[in-house]
C-alpha cells in the first residue's frame, strides 16, 4: 500500500496539469470562435450594425423570368443606388420602394436591354441629363412618388417608350417645353404641379392622358387638337374656370364628344354657366383645325409609310420566289445535263471496252490459226 501522503500529492499534480489543458483548450475554442462567428454575435463590435445592413437574405436582388423577360428584382431593400453588380442582360429592373435619391449618367449605363423600369415611391429628386440615354429599347418608365421637379430632355426622345409614369412628383409646365418624339400611348402626370394641359406638340400615339389633382385653371380646344387619338382624358381634381357668358366650355365639350374623348370627372360636360342658345352655332378655331390636321397627316404619313413597306416586303418576296423557282429550275437542268454527260461517258467507255474485246479476239483467232 503507497503511503496516503504520496498519493494526495500526485492527485493534486494531476489535477492542475488537468486543468492546464481544459484552460488552454477553452482558450483556443474561444479564439476559433471570435475568428469565425460573424460580428454581429460579439458584443460590442463597431461593425455588427453595418454587418445586419449587408445580410445578404435581406439585401439581395432577385431574378425572375416571366414572358420570356429577365427580371431583377430589387423593391423594399433600403437601397441608395442602383445595384452596379446585376446581370447585364436584365430586360425588367424592379427598384421601387428604395431610398434611391438621384440617377446619374452612370446609375443605369451598365445595362442596355432594359424594357420597363420601375423606380417609384424612392426619394429621387435630381436626374442627370444622359441617366436614360442609353436606354434604346425601354418602352415603360415609372417614376411616380418621388420628388422630381425637372426631367432630362432626351427622355422624351427615346424610340420605343410607350408608357410613363410620373405622377406625384413636383413637375410644373416647363418640364414639357421640350420636342416629344417618343411614340408615348399613356402619360400619367397626377399630383404635379401643372397649369395648364401639357404642351407635347403632335401626338398621334397617345391614347391616355392623366393630369387629376393638379393646379389647371383652363382648358381649351386648342389644348386637345394636337392629342388627335386621345380616348382617356383625367381632370379630376382641378380648378378648372371657364370664362362665364362664353362658350368656351360648349366648344371644349363638343370638340371632346366629336373626336369620342372620354373625360373625367363625368360631370364636366355640365356648361351651367354658358348661354346655350347663343353657342348653338359656335364653330371651331382655324389654329384647332390646324394643329389637328398637323397630327393627323403624321398619322397619315405612317399609314402610307407601312403601305410602302408592306408594298416592298410583298416585291421583295415575290422576286425573292422567283430567284428561288430559277434557282432550283436551273440547279435540275443541270443536274440532268450532268446526268446525261455521265451516261454518255459511261456507253462510250462500255463501246469502247467491247471494242478491245472484239480486237483481242480477232487476235486469238488469227494466232490460233
Amino acid at each position: 500500500m503507497r503511503p496516503f501522503g504520496i498519493s494526495s500529492k500526485r492527485s493534486s499534480v494531476v489535477s492542475e496539469k488537468d486543468m492546464s489543458i481544459l484552460l488552454f483548450n477553452g482558450f483556443l475554442l474561444l479564439g476559433f470562435v471570435v475568428a469565425t462567428v460573424p460580428d454581429v454575435l460579439v458584443l460590442g463590435s463597431p461593425g455588427a450594425m453595418q454587418i445586419m445592413d449587408r445580410d445578404p437574405s435581406t439585401k439581395k436582388c432577385h431574378y425572375n423570368r416571366a414572358m420570356s423577360l429577365l427580371e431583377a428584382r430589387c423593391s423594399n431593400l433600403e437601397l441608395h443606388e442602383i445595384p452596379t453588380h446585376l446581370k447585364a442582360d436584365i430586360q425588367v429592373l424592379d427598384a421601387t420602394v428604395n431610398r434611391l435619391r438621384e440617377l446619374t449618367n452612370d446609375s443605369l449605363a451598365l445595362y442596355k436591354n432594359l424594357a420597363y423600369i420601375y423606380l417609384a415611391d424612392n426619394f429621387i429628386q435630381n436626374i442627370e441629363e444622359a441617366a436614360f440615354a442609353n436606354q434604346l429599347y425601354l418602352e415603360v418608365l415609372d417614376l411616380s412618388q418621388n420628388g422630381c421637379d425637372n426631367l432630362p430632355k432626351n427622355l422624351f426622345q427615346l424610340p420605343y417608350l410607350r408608357t410613363l409614369y410620373l405622377g406625384h412628383n413636383k413637375l410644373t409646365d416647363s418640364v414639357f417645353k421640350v420636342k416629344v418624339t417618343s411614340p408615348l400611348r399613356l402619360l400619367q402626370l397626377t399630383k404635379n404641379k401643372l397649369t395648364r394641359i401639357p404642351n407635347l406638340g403632335a401626338q398621334p400615339n397617345l391614347l391616355r392622358l392623366n393630369v387629376s389633382d393638379n393646379v389647371i385653371v383652363s382648358v381649351s380646344t386648342e389644348d386637345l387638337a394636337p392629342l388627335c387619338s386621345l380616348k382617356e382624358l383625367d381632370l379630376s381634381r382641378n380648378i378648372i374656370r371657364f370664362n362665364p357668358g362664353s362658350c368656351d366650355c360648349q366648344m371644349f365639350s363638343a370638340w371632346a364628344k366629336l373626336r369620342q374623348i372620354k373625360i373625367k370627372p363625368d360631370d364636366f360636360y355640365n356648361c351651367t354657366d354658358s348661354p346655350a342658345e347663343d353657342c348653338a352655332n359656335m364653330q371651331f378655331s382655324n389654329r384647332t383645325y390646324e394643329l389637328y390636321n398637323e397630327c393627323s397627316a403624321i398619322i397619315q404619313q405612317e399609314v402610307e409609310t407601312e403601305k410602302a413597306r408592306s408594298a416592298w416586303i410583298l416585291v421583295a418576296s415575290c422576286v425573292s420566289v422567283f430567284l428561288f423557282i430559277v434557282f432550283v429550275t436551273l440547279f435540275c437542268v443541270h443536274k440532268r445535263n450532268r446526268r446525261r454527260r455521265r451516261k454518255q461517258k459511261e456507253q462510250q467507255q462500255l463501246t469502247a471496252n467491247n471494242a478491245n474485246t472484239e480486237l483481242l479476239n480477232s487476235n486469238l483467232t488469227a494466232g490460233n490459226s
